[in-house]
């Protein structure tokens, strides 16, 4: 397994992802407007997938008392 700093599940890894999605989808939009398309819906489940993911890890990665917030 990989070094906890280089794994792909740590909070700040996936809240990058998260911000990733969500400008690649609002760009996409931006672009093309909010027609219902497939490339709309590939979009749409990469962003939502990704929130999924920070939500995952926000409930098993919580900081314990007296930790520092950001990792």
């Amino acid at each position: 397994m990989s070094s906890p700093e280089k794994r792909a599940d740590r909070p700040s890894q996936i809240r990058g992802q998260l911000d990733y999605h969500a400008r690649r989808l609002a760009l996409y939009q931006r672009l093309h407007g909010s027609r219902p398309s497939s490339r709309l819906t590939e979009l749409e489940k990469a962003y939502h997938t990704a929130q999924e993911r920070m939500a995952g890890a926000g409930e098993r990665d919580l900081p314990g008392p007296g930790a520092s917030a950001r990792t």
